[in-house]
């Protein structure tokens, strides 16, 4: 097939010139971290749109550069320059990873980064065709499979929960909405109410199947400003009185 369709091979051995296979391979990099950054950053994960994308581009350009510098110099070893890409990429790896009493976050994160940059490494040894390939793959990955967890770990029963706390000179509501913000719960489906002047109500969807969501309960009451944590819904599943949807 590579006799057929050459250029599903390395760019380099089809005699284009270096700054043309150099232009096709950034392109591509950043049109593959692009789109995993999209997935990322519709559903709201830490490494989004921009952070996939130079990740990507990044690994292209110092795997490039090391092939470059090697062609000039004899006694150089292209794998040497684009071996330090992992340290780096661990790094950012173990920045994106969380972990809070008891619960890790950010695992699919760490690994995704990982992916990205080898496909960064692809495209820049010249296998676009390959780098193009195992982007699907890692989409699929991310924007599929997760339909299918349900069939293993069950789905999520979210349940709307009022949290009552005082709010202590406005100091209270940021250190509720962090813990909120770390499980990842959309300001959109938290409604924010009062039952008297100095007790004020919010609620948020917590699912109540998965112990690693529920630890969510025990963050918010170790909060010593939280009087109480308790169901937020009555009959018919509209929002209890003194909370807003």
């Amino acid at each position: 097939m590579l006799e057929r369709y050459p250029w599903l091979g390395d760019l380099h051995s089809l005699g284009i010139g270096k700054e043309y296979v150099g232009l096709i391979c950034v392109v591509i990099s950043a049109v593959c971290g692009m789109l995993v950054g999209f997935e990322r950053e519709r559903r709201d994960k830490p490494a989004g749109l921009r952070t996939m994308i130079l990740i990507s581009v990044g690994s292209t350009i110092f795997t490039m550069v090391s092939f470059l510098v090697a062609s000039t110099k004899t006694t150089a070893d292209p794998a040497r320059l684009a071996a330090q890409i992992l340290p780096g990429i661990g790094f950012l790896g173990a920045g994106a990873i969380i972990h809070s009493r008891g619960t890790v976050l950010g695992l699919t994160t760490g690994a995704t980064i990982w992916t990205v940059a080898a496909v960064g490494v692809t495209i820049g040894a010249g296998y676009v065709a390959a780098g193009a390939c195992f982007t699907m793959l890692i989409y699929i990955t991310l924007a599929g499979l997760h339909r299918f967890e349900w069939i293993f770990v069950g789905r999520c029963r979210h349940r709307r929960t009022a949290i009552v706390y005082r709010p202590g000179a406005g100091k209270v509501l940021p250190r509720i909405q962090e813990v909120l913000d770390r499980y990842r719960i959309a300001d959109g489906c938290i409604g924010h109410g009062r039952r008297k002047d100095d007790e004020l109500v919010l609620d948020a969807p917590v699912c109540t199947i998965h112990r690693h969501h529920r630890l969510i309960l025990k963050e918010l009451a170790e909060i010593d400003e939280v009087l109480a944590i308790e169901p937020a819904e009555s009959e018919g599943g509209r929002p209890a009185a003194g909370t807003a949807a």
